[in-house]
């Protein structure tokens, strides 16, 4: 895909929003900011597909840190849950790594919109759309599973991916950190049910990171 990087006002106001007003805001009361500010941006992006490869490259950075943090492979198979209207991380990692990816949706009309996104972005041969609830999902043949922040209810989900998933399978959750970039206390639940692994944190996108989550060992 051609970086064309162009400096929208409207990613760039989006940015500064993150990079900014993030780190005042409580993780919880940020979680459900982000999510209705990503939703207007998908429905104004579709409305104008010019924006589409400048919405998917906002995702870049994310999506290479989370490739070296869980050194995933052409012999990888990667399952997205929750990968909305314009599955920018599914097309991404197929383009990076060379793989079929599949993004999981369980709204049917944010399925609607993926599907016309790859189908736009000639990708509907790498990236695969499923409409599904990732509560019953089975996901037993992934190896490597991306979890997006905006996900409910959250921990249901994970903890399904967790009773479910292969030893080996490795789990990126994106989610907001601390201020001081350390995980928050409402996510120190995952100690409970994953081998809690590396973090990166993504400056460009606020308190955004991702935490690499691992098979938990008795």
């Amino acid at each position: 895909m051609k970086k064309q990087k162009n400096g929208n006002h409207l990613f760039n106001v989006f940015t500064y929003l993150l990079k900014n007003i993030s780190t005042k805001i409580k993780a919880g009361s940020l979680k459900k900011l982000s999510d209705y500010i990503f939703i207007i941006l998908e429905k104004i992006t579709l409305k104008f597909p010019s924006f589409l490869y400048e919405y998917i490259l906002y995702y870049e950075d994310i999506v290479e840190s989370e490739i070296r943090l869980a050194d995933i492979t052409s012999g990888d198979k990667v399952l997205h849950i929750g990968c909305g209207s314009l599955p920018s991380t599914a097309i991404l990692l197929s383009q990076k790594i060379g793989i079929q990816t599949t993004a999981l949706e369980k709204n049917p009309s944010s399925v609607k919109d993926a599907k016309f996104t790859v189908k736009t972005l000639h990708q509907e041969y790498q990236v695969k759309i499923n409409q599904a609830n990732a509560l019953n999902y089975p996901i037993e043949s992934y190896s490597v599973i991306v979890v997006s922040q905006g996900i409910e209810p959250r921990y249901e989900v994970l903890n399904h991916i967790a009773k479910t998933m292969q030893t080996g399978t490795r789990v990126l959750f994106r989610t907001f950190s601390s201020n001081t970039g350390g995980i928050t206390s409402q996510d120190t639940i995952l100690n409970t049910i994953f081998n809690v692994g590396k973090t990166v944190l993504h400056p460009q996108h606020g308190l955004l990171m991702t935490i690499l989550l691992k098979t938990k060992t008795k």
